[in-house]
């Protein structure tokens, strides 16, 4: 799943869920949701698992001009 982006959105209810079961550990709670930071490896877990649906997946767009 490497070409996915995961993030969570304000419906976030911090139950905690997606951090407990994130294996890389890179989901931390944040003020009014939790975060997920650079260390994802797009696993897609948390997006599995959040009972609310507030993580969101993106696909990632391949960049075909060679800029990032």
């Amino acid at each position: 799943m490497g070409n996915l982006k995961f993030d969570i959105d304000d419906t976030c209810v911090k139950c905690g869920a997606c951090a407990e079961d994130c294996p890389v550990q890179c989901i931390t709670e944040g003020t009014t949701k939790f975060i997920i930071g650079k260390g994802c490896i797009s696993c897609g877990d948390c997006y599995s698992i959040c009972p609310v649906g507030a993580v969101q997946m993106h696909k990632l767009l391949k960049d075909t001009t060679g800029l990032k």
